[in-house]
């Protein structure tokens, strides 16, 4: 199954920016090349995300 990226939003392009951002319910994930963030829940990222190589930087609660 593939995700659909446009769920995403836009990238941040600052991993400091994006962990200042995010709830402590959300988690900061990095694509394939690691220089864009996202800010997503743990179910979106389980949702195809993680498949697709996406990682985890920061967890939810950090």
């Amino acid at each position: 199954m593939s995700f659909d990226n446009s769920k995403l939003g836009l990238p941040y392009f600052s991993l400091e920016a994006a962990a200042v951002d995010k709830s402590p319910s959300e988690m900061v994930i990095t694509d394939q090349t690691g220089e864009n963030y996202y800010i997503v829940t743990r179910d979106v990222f389980e949702d195809g995300l993680q498949q697709n190589g996406y990682k985890v930087v920061v967890n939810e609660g950090e």
